[in-house]
């Protein structure tokens, strides 16, 4: 009789603690893994120098022309992330120890170091950070190498990758020159790589896949980017920020010139890093308007005259732009979704070596192909005609093939 009610007893006592447990979400089973945390994450971004300073950016819908300084972390730091309950979790800087992950609450103005460790490694100190679409924490070192994630329900600290070889799919991730990320809604990993226009993004749920490669288009082949991070405001705008060393870059849909915050790094130090909690992928360019540009464009449209894409250059004897081309279109598109008023005949001229026929297929190919990424990135089809000529209007008939170059070209001619 004792043993059955010990047994009783026993069982009780099993239930209770599983019932508390499921309703803490502190299980350390299948409940866990993939169910999200409670989400209740304003919309304040913070970025961070590399002193240590927390700087507030204002909200994804109300973003401010100056920072705020919100504290100062007690150790030099270039990785941050946000919490959906509104903490910051931060790391040491230049550090290749194991180290303890620090939490800043900006409601309390008080911090403490955690339960987690973040391992030990050979690759120069955790740069970024970033939240996913589940309430999960990413940090990861400078060139990729190392990538971690920590469930604020678990003691645990879970090693993502630990060698970028281990990520299958797709082409290789470098960064040789280092790299930042942030996590979308979807929980995939966008990495982007420091000094180039390289981004890809990762599936690390199970095993690490990385299933795109891309160029990001129309946006700072060469300037270093710190970091970045991507979301929708309220008035449903794509915005992208890019963090420079002295200030934050600002790309909103519809606008045509980035908003640009500028930091006093004398005062505050370096930017490296910015943290939110509701990050979604914003998949348009990020382009600069030229306004020199802009300038002979109006000018050429009010005397009726034509104006050559000067970058415009294609494969040889194919209608498939290069790359090269990309920047002086991306210009054209902010052009014309500025002016609206405008609309343009596209010209396209070839060499008059060749087959004449073939010459004038190659020309009408050649302008339907700018057309095409004209309309592709906003511009009303009906505002763009094309026309081929083909090698008739050469502007060099003898010399050299590299002087008969320029007879290979696209022209603009302004139409009412």
């Amino acid at each position: 009789m004792k043993r059955h009610l010990s047994l009783v007893i026993l069982l009780l006592f099993t239930q209770v603690c599983v019932s508390e447990a499921q309703k803490d979400n502190l299980r350390r089973d299948e409940q866990v893994i993939g169910t999200p945390l409670p989400n209740n994450c304003d919309k304040i971004i913070y970025a961070v120098t590399l002193p240590g300073v927390i700087l507030s950016l204002g909200t994804q819908d109300q973003n401010q022309d100056r920072v705020e300084m919100t504290a100062l972390l007690p150790f030099r730091c270039n990785a941050i992330a946000k919490t959906f309950n509104n903490k910051i979790l931060a790391v040491e800087a230049d550090k290749n120890v194991s180290l303890p992950v620090y939490e800043f609450s900006p409601s309390s103005k008080t911090g403490k170091y955690t339960k987690w460790k973040l391992p030990s490694h050979n690759d120069g100190g955790w740069i970024s950070g970033g939240t996913d679409g589940l309430g999960r924490i990413y940090f990861a070192t400078t060139t990729m190498k190392y990538l971690v994630r920590i469930d604020l329900r678990l003691n645990d600290v879970e090693v993502i990758w630990s060698s970028k070889e281990k990520i299958y799919g797709g082409n290789k991730i470098t960064c040789t020159e280092g790299c930042n990320f942030y996590v979308n809604e979807k929980s995939e990993i966008l990495i982007k790589e420091n000094k180039k226009n390289i981004s890809y993004k990762v599936v690390a749920n199970e095993s690490p896949y990385l299933y795109e490669t891309k160029t990001m288009e129309g946006f700072f082949n060469t300037i270093t980017v710190n970091d970045w991070y991507e979301f929708t405001n309220d008035k449903q705008q794509n915005t992208s920020m890019f963090v420079m060393r002295d200030g934050i870059t600002v790309f909103k849909d519809g606008e045509y010139r980035p908003k640009v915050v500028k930091v006093d790094t004398l005062r505050f130090g370096i930017v490296t890093d910015i943290a939110g909690c509701d990050a979604k992928e914003n998949k348009k360019p990020r382009i600069i308007i030229n306004e020199k540009r802009e300038k002979e464009i109006l000018e050429a449209a009010t005397k009726k005259e034509s104006i050559r894409l000067e970058k415009i250059l294609f494969k040889l004897g194919l209608s498939e732009l290069q790359t090269t081309s990309y920047q002086e279109l991306d210009e054209l598109v902010m052009i014309l979704l500025k002016n609206k008023q405008l609309k343009i005949l596209l010209e396209g001229h070839t060499d008059i070596s060749g087959d004449a026929d073939d010459n004038f297929k190659l020309s009408i190919e050649r302008v339907n192909t700018c057309r095409d990424y004209l309309i592709k990135y906003g511009v009303s089809p009906t505002r763009i005609n094309t026309k081929g000529y083909g090698g008739t209007k050469p502007l060099v008939k003898v010399g050299s093939e590299s002087e008969r170059a320029v007879n290979r070209r696209v022209e603009i001619k302004f139409v009412e």
